[in-house]
C-alpha cells in the first residue's frame, strides 16, 4: 500500500529514511526541472535542490497539513533560489524553458531546428526581462503545471496577484517577442 506525501513527511520527521528516500524519489525531478530553469545553471539547481531536501529531513517534524507537501518543497526551492539570485546578483541565463520546443526541434528540418533554436533563444532572452516573480509564476504554472493557488503559496501572494502575475509576463512576453 503506498503512503501519502503526510504520511511520509510525518515519518520522515520521526527518523524515517525509507520515506525520506520516496520523497526525494517522488520530487527530485520537477523540483530541479523548476530550479534549473529559473536560476539557468544546472550545478546550481542540483546544488539548491540537494539543500531542499536537507531542509526537509531537517523540519519534516513541524510540516503543518495547511499546504500540499509538492507545494511547500517547491517554496522552499523558490525561497532558495531567491538567495541565490540575491547572493550573485547577476543577470539570469535560464536554457530549455520549453522541453518540448526542443523535442519538436529534434524531428525538424535542419532549416526548422536553426529557427527553433533561434525563437529559444529569443524567449529565453524575453524571459529573463521579466520581473522575478512573474517569471517564477510562469514557470511554475507552463513547465510544473501548478495550480494558481499552489503557486500564491509559494511565492507567498493571492490568487488574484498570481493570475495577475501570470497574465502580466504573457502579455509582455508577446509584446517583447513581437519586436524581434
Amino acid at each position: 500500500m503506498e503512503k501519502t506525501d503526510y504520511e511520509l513527511i510525518r515519518a520522515v520527521g520521526a527518523g524515517d529514511h525509507w520515506a525520506f528516500e520516496q520523497l526525494v524519489k517522488k520530487y527530485q525531478n520537477a523540483l530541479f526541472s523548476f530550479v534549473c530553469r529559473y536560476l539557468g545553471e544546472r550545478p546550481a539547481a542540483e546544488d539548491i535542490v540537494q539543500e531542499v531536501f536537507l531542509s526537509l529531513y531537517r523540519t519534516a517534524f513541524r510540516f503543518e497539513a495547511r499546504a500540499r507537501v509538492s507545494t511547500w518543497l517547491f517554496r522552499i526551492a523558490y525561497n532558495l533560489s531567491m538567495n541565490e539570485i540575491k547572493r550573485r546578483e547577476r543577470s539570469l541565463q535560464c536554457k530549455g524553458v520549453f522541453q518540448d520546443l526542443l523535442a519538436a526541434e529534434a524531428s525538424q528540418s535542419p532549416l526548422s531546428s536553426i529557427e527553433a533554436r533561434e525563437w529559444q533563444k529569443d524567449l529565453m532572452t524575453a524571459l529573463n526581462q521579466l520581473p522575478e516573480k512573474q517569471k517564477a509564476a510562469l514557470l511554475l504554472r507552463v513547465n510544473e503545471g501548478l495550480s494558481y493557488a499552489e503557486i500564491g503559496e509559494v511565492l507567498s501572494v493571492s490568487i488574484a496577484s498570481t493570475e495577475s502575475l501570470i497574465f502580466r509576463a504573457r502579455t509582455r512576453l508577446r509584446q517583447l517577442l513581437k519586436r524581434k
